[in-house]
């Protein structure tokens, strides 16, 4: 028999710029600090959230419904190991055709008196060639904030995030810059939660006009706009067509649901094709998509986009942004 059946899959190339590879101590950070603000998210990617801990997820429902989220998290978290292995991620990255990652921090104290911010540098420490680490930088205290950066910037880490509906910020005020302006002096790319989010504070805090309000006011510092600001696309691909050092991370979001009529997705794949095709960036997010990556970017190649506007998406931009160097 012969055909496109039995033509082995194409493996394609990857980077990956939002991963969280945490170990159990703070994963149980990053969720407790999570559902403080927005436990909404337990609830809402709870099935995959099980699915990719390995958690079973009724007795999961069941502690959450009776109101003990923190036991609900200590299940969630059980089976993760006390310390990331960092030889189990690559070997993960290998076997999903991912060249790079970036670990994405949530910033924090662990209750067993670390921070997640040097864990997961130390994680990337051990293969630079394969894996970076972006700060997880609480802008609540502007100074705490940029010695916070300074530190995390001497640790090696390459990058930070700003997740606003999280601290409750608007990145707007003035009294931000001082981050802003360090980070565009140490190289330090920031990623930015853009769009939608379960948070109590109010939906628009995390709209794109963040990014366009950055962007004008640090020139040169990169602003990659995370889960590129659904449901608000159209007003992030007009941001992003103002501003050559903004990039777009589709991370979170399920590449089948963008091809659906009425989704919200129809400019970000028509510039995305055309006028945007070096800024889009790809992400899997981790914990929000049961899929593997390997899956993801098949999904992405299956958009009809084309392979070369694909391999933009999946590596290129990425690449290009990360300094990665070709092939």
């Amino acid at each position: 028999m012969s055909g496109s059946a039995d033509r082995p899959a194409v493996r394609r190339r990857v980077v990956d710029v939002c991963v969280l590879a945490l170990d159990r101590e703070c994963w149980r950070t990053y969720f407790r600090g999570l559902a403080a603000v927005a436990p909404t998210y337990l609830r809402a990617f709870g099935r995959h959230a099980t699915t990719v801990f390995g958690t079973d997820h009724a007795a999961f429902r069941a502690l959450l419904d009776a109101g003990d989220q923190d036991a609900a998290i200590g299940l969630l978290v059980a089976g993760q190991p006390e310390r990331t292995d960092t030889d189990a991620l690559l070997r993960t990255m290998d076997d999903n055709g991912v060249v790079h990652q970036v670990l994405m921090s949530c910033g924090g104290a662990t209750a067993d008196g670390d921070d997640v911010n040097s864990r997961v540098a130390a994680v990337a420490a051990k293969a630079p060639d394969r894996l970076q680490a972006w700060a997880g930088v609480d802008l609540t205290d502007p100074r705490a904030a940029v010695a916070e950066l300074e530190r995390c910037h001497a640790l090696g880490m390459r990058g930070f995030a700003v997740t606003p509906f999280w601290q409750g910020v608007d990145p707007r005020d003035p009294v931000y810059d001082p981050v802003f302006r360090r980070a565009r002096e140490l190289g330090m790319p920031l990623w930015l939660h853009t769009g939608h989010h379960f948070a109590r504070h109010a939906h628009d805090l995390c709209h794109p006009r963040n990014v366009d309000w950055i962007a004008r006011r640090h020139p040169g510092l990169p602003v990659v706009a995370g889960h590129a600001a659904w449901p608000w696309v159209l007003e992030m691909v007009s941001i992003a067509q103002r501003h050559r050092d903004v990039y777009l991370d589709l991370s979170s979001h399920r590449p089948p649901w963008m091809a659906r009529p009425g989704s919200g997705w129809e400019p970000l794949l028509l510039y995305g094709a055309t006028a945007l095709r070096d800024r889009v960036l790809f992400g899997s997010a981790t914990w929000v998509n049961a899929d593997p990556v390997a899956a993801l970017a098949e999904q992405v190649a299956a958009l009809g986009l084309g392979d070369e506007v694909t391999d933009r998406w999946l590596y290129g931009n990425a690449a290009r942004l990360l300094g990665l160097g070709p092939g």
